[in-house]
């Protein structure tokens, strides 16, 4: 099972010995690796984002959101209501490729990451009721319009990441890696590669350049009901998936849960719209695989190292993309093997 599109490495960039645990937190794998005196640290951090799990998540029947999902009113919660927000204002900074709302049809259709998946009608589809202003938030209570269903997992593991992090900066921590799946912060030096969206073998390392590097990737071959058409990643203007893109990764200096919103609402876009939302945000380094196979990336030189990897899959030689605004990009023809549909991570 393929859990992780970007796979840290061990390295001997760090200073003192470092200790790593992973426990099975937010339907994924969760890593922490902190230097070894901070044992205790890491166990706390654990415990915060179960408590942030416990906050967002719309699987677990005792969790705020899947609650505000049945019955429409949930009491405040501080967590919940800065991951509405936050998800509220992305929505505006995408132009409303980032809908939390799309839950009505991630969520009330196709039941993503439930045992009773199902493909919906068109019908059903076009009639879902999405709306990012139905969400009402006062310091008492959060509610919902009827029909509305909440998804928050398109921002909420890279909302834990910063969570988490913060927390550990307050405690004068600087030095670890913090992943949730492909949701990642290096706070000082790390070292990373990137999975093929079609295989198990990676294609590019790449080594931070900057303390406190964010990184998220997005990708249509995660999670699906029966094959990869029907994929998770839905356009909420359309109803329907995004097509050009299978693999969205970016970087940028510590703000991971604007990333993680940003490569959701990117994996749907149109392409002229990715590459121009691109290019009106320099902070921010990407490295694209479109949907015929071709690897666009750009803005990285200040943030990541990036090598080449001998990709077994008939790489090319790099070639000018004018869809980038660096000096070359690199396209790749790449051989789909047969995939299977990922099972939930705690099975």
């Amino acid at each position: 099972m393929r859990l992780l599109a970007l796979f840290l490495l061990p390295l001997l960039l760090f200073s003192e010995e470092m200790m790593t645990r992973t426990q099975s937190l937010m339907g994924t794998f969760v890593h922490l690796s902190l230097p070894s005196r901070y044992n205790a640290q890491i166990s706390e951090s654990f415990r915060y984002i179960k408590n942030i799990e416990n906050a967002l998540s719309s699987y677990d029947q005792d969790a705020l959101v899947y609650r505000l999902n049945k019955d429409h009113t949930v009491p405040y919660n501080p967590y919940l209501a800065q991951a509405l927000k936050d998800s509220q204002q992305y929505y505006t900074d995408t132009e409303g490729y980032f809908d939390i709302t799309i839950g009505s049809i991630s969520k009330k259709l196709y039941h993503f990451g439930e045992d009773n998946s199902t493909i919906p009608s068109k019908q059903d589809l076009q009639h879902a009721k999405m709306n990012i202003h139905a969400i009402i938030i006062n310091d008492k209570t959060i509610t919902t319009e009827p029909d509305i269903t909440i998804d928050l997992g398109g921002m909420g593991k890279g909302y834990a990441v910063d969570k988490v992090v913060s927390s550990l900066q307050e405690q004068n921590i600087t030095q670890g890696t913090i992943a949730l799946s492909g949701d990642i912060r290096c706070m000082d030096i790390c070292h990373f590669e990137l999975q093929s969206p079609y295989s198990e073998q990676t294609f590019a390392s790449l080594t931070s350049q900057i303390p406190q590097l964010s990184i998220s990737t997005s990708g249509t071959y995660r999670r699906y009901v029966q094959t990869q058409e029907h994929h998770h990643l839905i356009n909420p203007k359309t109803s329907s998936q995004g097509r050009e893109f299978v693999s969205v990764s970016l970087f940028t200096h510590a703000n991971n849960t604007k990333i993680d919103t940003y490569a959701t609402a990117l994996s749907v876009m149109p392409k002229g719209k990715a590459y121009a939302f691109l290019k009106a945000h320099e902070e921010l380094g990407f490295v694209l695989v479109e949907s015929n196979g071709q690897i666009v990336y750009g803005n990285l030189e200040d943030l990541v190292r990036l090598e080449w990897l001998n990709y077994k899959e008939k790489a090319t030689m790099p070639n000018i993309n004018k869809n980038t605004n660096t000096k070359s990009a690199s396209e790749n023809s790449f051989i789909h093997p047969d995939t299977t549909n990922p099972k939930e991570i705690n099975k």
